[in-house]
């Protein structure tokens, strides 16, 4: 009688039965056939490798402007007419050497006489202080020779002031820039000649953040790009930092020494200027792909007896395609370096390479 009843079944049930029956057969063979548990997934390929000890360095990043180390404008202490021009523009110069040279043969003489009534005020004391001994000349008389040695004196060194002040002289070692004036022109007291700059060593003005102004310090290291050499890089070294901060753009002003031997630095230029704060021998770096990014930190998979494991680091100082790990790795430790997309917590791996 039951076995009618599945006969008289409809097609559509006696499908669904037979899968049913299907399924529970594949479900058992799945288990193994003695109920044990599933077989465990082959081993993902990635890349495996240890974390690069490096030398890692902290830097804050500026722009400023370039400067010369001394720069002054050649003026004329005197009024009077260019008799001479001793150097061609754009020569260099070391300081002493002569420039300019003002007709001066008025104060040449004036020079002359008072050198020479200096010297017969001399000769004059020297006779006094011999006859002194004898008692040929009063004490009195002796006073006022050694008196007039001293206001000749002071004479010479008044005309010798004027006869300089028609010369002008390079103050220190530079470059000189175009001459305003050409022999034979007079000139007023104080009129623009030219310029020296001294472009062998130069000075960088820099903004910095008031926020990180605290982590610069005299003495340190620092490096310098220009548009000109885009492939150069210029060492410099912070020379002073401004105690006031800017009350406007909230930043402190750093000054920088740079060497220019090669002169390929000039004044004016806009450098680009990374100021090295900090420096790490034994850093751990790894490339930037290893990191596993959450909501708030980072983690790493880490390899233990094969098996990929998740651990929380810190990093520190980014590099191009790099990153520092401040803590949470040791230098012999086995990370995924690549492939971590394909890695759960806890899963075999094997190095693809």
């Amino acid at each position: 009688m039951q076995k009618r009843k599945i006969a008289n079944l409809p097609a559509k049930a006696a499908c669904g039965w037979l899968l049913l029956a299907f399924a529970a057969g594949f479900s058992g063979c799945s288990q193994g056939g003695a109920g044990g548990p599933p077989a465990e997934p082959p081993p993902v390929l990635v890349s495996i490798g240890l974390p690069k000890v490096t030398r890692v360095e902290d830097t804050l990043t500026a722009v400023g402007t370039i400067g010369a180390n001394e720069s002054v404008e050649l003026r004329a202490e005197a009024a009077g007419r260019i008799e001479k021009i001793h150097f061609i523009e754009g020569q260099r110069v070391q300081a002493g050497d002569r420039l300019f040279e003002l007709d001066c043969q008025t104060e040449e003489a004036l020079v002359a006489q008072a050198r020479a009534e200096e010297q017969l005020a001399r000769a004059n004391l020297e006779r006094g202080q011999t006859l002194a001994g004898t008692r040929a000349i009063s004490d009195q008389e002796l006073d006022r020779l050694a008196s007039e040695l001293a206001v000749r004196a002071a004479f010479l060194r008044v005309q010798e002031a004027r006869l300089a002040d028609r010369r002008v002289d390079a103050a220190f070692d530079g470059i000189v820039g175009p001459r305003h004036v050409s022999p034979g022109q007079y000139v007023d007291a104080g009129a623009m000649l030219g310029t020296l700059v001294d472009d062998v060593t130069l000075k960088i003005r820099a903004g910095v953040a008031e926020r990180e102004l605290a982590r610069a310090r005299p003495g340190q290291e620092a490096r310098l790009r220009v548009n000109a050499y885009p492939d150069r890089v210029f060492p410099a070294r912070v020379e002073l930092i401004n105690p006031v901060v800017d009350e406007t753009t909230r930043t402190g002003q750093v000054r920088l020494l740079a060497a220019n031997p090669e002169g390929l630095l000039r004044p004016g230029m806009f450098a680009r200027v990374e100021i090295v704060v900090d420096t790490r021998d034994d850093a751990l770096v790894i490339p930037e792909e290893t990191l596993v990014a959450s909501l708030d930190a980072f983690s790493v998979y880490v390899v233990e007896e094969g098996r990929a494991r998740l651990k929380a680091v810190q990093i520190g100082t980014r590099l191009p395609g790099q990153v520092e790990v401040r803590s949470g790795l040791a230098p012999g430790d086995e990370i995924v370096l690549s492939g971590t997309q394909k890695v759960l917590d806890g899963v075999r791996v094997t190095n693809s390479l």
